[in-house]
């Protein structure tokens, strides 16, 4: 949505269609920020789908290093024909390439032919993916100080693990998981047996160990809320959407099919709207 014309640009439309919550969370941010911020919410889109659009992880490596070298591009004024490519040339002077790079280096744990072993390696992927991105944002919106720990590592972990829960259904039907290895084992559960039915007692306490440490995650992040300057908080507002669904998990008795909690409510977005509205998150 942008200033002068009050109408929503390319790069918006792709990622209000592609990341609806963090579209949601943009409208809040000052108007002459939100096209840097489509732009970085495009790009994490990007990364994230790598490992849905190959057969193969040395296809995916292949294709993490294409946008490694269209950020070189973008750097040496030469940035390729690509349309979320020229949406970052466009805000360049508004991103750090050390956040983008560590963005990227990331998202290699996405084609790790096994999950996560731990919950700790499955916080340190949140921190690199979502975390990168959180501080990435909060940089654009004027937070000058958006180190790798506090308000920032603890709501990119946050976000993060919340966002392994979600999606659990869809990555077993691909035959994959991120729970991680120490949670399954346990309790002798591999990818394929998660959509199983008879097995879902087993699911909801793996799920219920996740949800916890996201819950510890949460609630480290908002007490470092006085971190965060005023006008940063949009960039930390998915961490209200996570935490919605966090409670409605806890609810739910933890079960990851439950419709009510892959469903993406109005009341998500009237939870949101409320935090910003009190400048929380």
């Amino acid at each position: 949505m942008t200033e002068t014309t009050g109408r929503l640009s390319a790069i918006g439309s792709l990622v209000r269609a592609s990341d609806p919550d963090r579209f949601f969370c943009t409208l809040f941010a000052v108007p002459s920020r939100r096209e840097a911020l489509f732009a970085l919410y495009a790009f994490n889109h990007e990364l994230a789908r790598v490992r849905e659009v190959v057969s193969e992880p040395m296809l995916g490596e292949i294709r993490l290093q294409w946008w490694r070298e269209a950020l070189d591009g973008i750097a040496a004024g030469t940035p390729r024909r690509h349309d979320v490519v020229e949406a970052l040339a466009a805000n360049w002077e508004s991103c750090d390439r050390a956040l983008l790079d560590a963005m990227i280096d990331g998202r290699r744990a996405d084609l790790a032919a096994s999950p996560p072993l731990t919950l700790d390696a499955l916080g340190d992927y949140g921190a690199a993916t979502a975390g990168n991105l959180l501080r990435q944002a909060a940089g654009v919106l004027g937070m000058t100080h958006a180190g790798p720990d506090g308000s920032c590592g603890d709501a990119g972990r946050a976000m993060a693990l919340s966002g392994v829960l979600r999606s659990t259904g869809a990555l077993a039907q691909q035959g994959r998981t991120m729970l991680p290895a120490e949670l399954l084992e346990p309790v002798r559960l591999e990818p394929r047996d998660i959509l199983r039915e008879e097995h879902r007692d087993r699911i909801s306490g793996v799920v219920k160990a996740v949800c916890v440490r996201a819950e510890q995650h949460l609630r480290a992040a908002r007490q470092a809320r006085r971190e965060v300057p005023e006008e940063a908080v949009p960039a930390f507002l998915p961490l209200a959407f996570a935490a919605h669904d966090l409670a409605t998990l806890k609810r739910n008795g933890y079960n990851p099919f439950d419709p009510a909690f892959l469903n993406r409510s109005v009341g998500r977005q009237l939870s949101v709207l409320w935090r910003s509205l009190m400048g929380r998150f």
